[in-house]
């Protein structure tokens, strides 16, 4: 289906465009913001993906607020692109575009929920003295089931949902091919590290996919 066929169709309704206006610009906005968060994200002293309680302390403020504020934008980012993707892929592909969609949502849930909860751990943990903050760190850095558990199962449905709808978007024909093949670089999350420069230069193809899909589905409902 053409973008052409799209603008037909929905382009005669006023309160669907200023709708699709206002959730493209959500999509839009969000995915901006993102993407220098992972320049402020710290560099693990151990390695790997767990943090002491030297680590956090000093910028404790900081993780909280960084945490917190990714959590929040991923709860309007990944449920924007998912609708505004279904909207797109209306007949060939459709179904892969719902179902994907449908993955997305229930993993940016779990995502959010354990971004949210990590930074909270976090910040009262360190908002002790050190010995106690430390014994408190390294309890929970030693159940990684618990602490990281919701955050991996959402970014593995969130990574999948995507996938997913990447194919529905392909076979639509709906966008550019350069769309569906930016946002299939998240595969690459898993494995470049999310902090520090490796992170933003993996965050750039994501972010220019999804405000592509931001622009067509706007320019659809002109």
């Amino acid at each position: 289906m053409s973008t052409s066929t799209i603008d037909t169709q929905l382009g005669s309704d006023p309160v669907t465009r200023r709708r699709v206006g206002l959730v493209a610009l959500a999509l839009t906005v969000t995915s901006l913001t993102a993407v220098p968060g992972g320049l402020l994200w710290p560099e693990p002293s151990g390695g790997g993906e767990t943090y002491t309680y030297a680590d956090i302390q000093p910028l404790r403020d900081r993780w909280w607020g960084l945490l917190v504020f990714l959590s929040a934008a991923l709860v309007l980012n990944v449920p924007a692109q998912a609708f505004l993707t279904s909207l797109l892929v209306r007949a060939r592909g459709a179904t892969w575009a719902t179902v994907g969609g449908v993955v997305m949502w229930i993993g940016t849930a779990l995502y959010a929920v354990g971004g949210a909860g990590w930074a909270a751990a976090a910040y009262f943990a360190t908002g002790v003295d050190a010995p106690a903050g430390s014994a408190m760190m390294d309890a929970m850095n030693a159940d990684t089931a618990h602490l990281f558990g919701p955050m991996i199962t959402g970014a593995l449905l969130v990574a999948v949902g995507t996938l997913i709808q990447v194919v529905g978007l392909w076979r639509s024909h709906a966008v550019p091919r350069w769309i569906p093949l930016a946002a299939a670089t998240i595969l690459f999350t898993f494995v470049v590290p999310g902090n520090g420069v490796a992170g933003l230069v993996t965050a750039l193809p994501m972010t220019a996919a999804a405000i592509g899909i931001a622009y067509y589905a706007r320019r659809a409902v002109r």
